[in-house]
């Protein structure tokens, strides 16, 4: 919402300063000129100056902070073993790729109180039973997660986002 507002904000603002320079209109320059020269205006031009860079100044900090990468972490007797989530996702659509009548599959994960959760959304063939088709991907996930990665899954949430017509040649 702020990032919204302080966008459009920029945006009037910049757009403005080019309608300046281009046609040479320079009323605007001239009546902030003009409240710039009035005490009581300064300290609201001020402000809302002061506004913008504690703005300006949180955006960059959000932008540039180093955020520790979510993975699943195993101690191993000569240290910690750290499998980025990305991993996990990568091996997760290669399982679903795998499976019969799977088109298209996206894939989320997320740890919570030190669980894995997966999600995955799905493009489906017509020629499948989509419920047998998601127990036995959740069946499929699990084991190659447990067997692979050497943790256990909490949860595997499947939803089908389409079932597309074509068929792919196999």
């Amino acid at each position: 919402m702020v990032l919204t507002l302080y966008t459009f904000a920029l945006l009037f603002i910049s757009a403005l300063a080019v309608a300046m320079a281009v046609s040479g209109w320079a009323s605007p320059l001239e009546t902030a000129l003009f409240y710039l020269r009035q005490p009581e205006s300064r300290w609201a031009v001020g402000a809302v100056g002061a506004v913008f860079f504690l703005v300006s100044a949180r955006l960059l900090y959000l932008a540039f902070r180093r955020r520790p990468s979510a993975a699943v972490v195993h101690a191993a007797p000569l240290g910690e073993v750290r499998i980025s989530l990305g991993a996990v996702e990568n091996l997760v659509s290669r399982v679903a790729r795998g499976m019969k009548g799977v088109r298209e599959v996206r894939v989320g994960s997320e740890v919570r109180r030190g669980r894995l959760y997966l999600s995955l959304r799905l493009e489906v063939g017509p020629e499948v039973v989509i419920p047998e088709l998601a127990d036995a991907l959740q069946k499929e996930v699990v084991q190659q997660v447990r067997q692979v990665v050497g943790t256990e899954v909490a949860g595997v949430s499947v939803q089908v986002k389409d079932i597309v017509g074509r068929t792919r040649l196999e």
